[in-house]
């Protein structure tokens, strides 16, 4: 049991500190990266209007890398900073890395909710959150899948939430676990949520989080 205590008190401190290193970073895209780009894009517009029609086209093409780049850092700096997280709900702040993902990434994701959204603390819909980024980032770099689905059911007294993909998936059998499942596995202990994953070489692979709020 104590040993059981220990490893409980020791990822939560690791929770601790990889949240609030990530709240710096968000808050260092926003107000400093974000400022400089910004900056940079008045810049470009100032030039663009001195420049004769026949040598906007390559100011026009930079300004708009300009443009969607402030944009992605506006929607990155959400994503990591807790303190933002924490007043957004779970399918805004899904949705958000969704909306990321499709932007930058080759494969195809959607978000479907169905039922009532359930009432959930702060601190476990963060720790959701992660768990469904570090989902959605395994798939992105290593699954080469065509299509990721995300499904949020809310249910009375619980919440399930079902991460698919259709990528070239794993050797369940193979008892070696990539270091982000086991990230997203100790994050759900700390909720007391049970994550279970499926996999099938060539097939793709299916994780299910089913979490119940604690009782008031």
């Amino acid at each position: 049991m104590a040993q059981k205590e220990y490893e409980s008190a020791l990822v939560q401190a690791e929770n601790e500190i990889q949240e609030a290193t990530l709240k710096n970073v968000g808050m260092e895209l926003h107000d400093n990266v974000g400022q400089l780009l910004s900056v940079a894009k008045m810049q470009l517009r100032s030039g663009l209007s001195l420049l004769p029609d026949d040598k906007k086209e390559t100011f026009k093409e930079a300004l708009e890398t300009v443009d969607l780049s402030l944009t992605e850092v506006r929607q990155l700096s959400k994503i990591v900073n807790s303190e933002v997280l924490a007043n957004m709900d779970l399918q805004a702040a899904i949705q958000v890395e969704i909306d990321r993902l499709n932007r930058f990434s080759h494969t195809n994701s959607t978000l479907t909710v169905t039922g009532e959204p359930i009432f959930i603390e702060e601190r476990e819909k963060i720790i959701i959150f992660r768990i469904v980024q570090e989902c959605c980032s395994n798939v992105i770099k290593h699954a080469e899948a065509q299509h990721l689905v995300i499904n949020i059911s809310y249910e009375e007294k619980h919440l399930h939430i079902m991460i698919k993909d259709d990528g070239i998936g794993y050797n369940t059998h193979d008892n070696k676990l990539g270091s982000g499942l086991i990230n997203m596995q100790r994050r759900a202990e700390m909720i007391h949520a049970q994550l279970v994953a499926h996999s099938k070489q060539g097939h793709g692979t299916e994780i299910t989080l089913t979490y119940q709020p604690s009782p008031k």
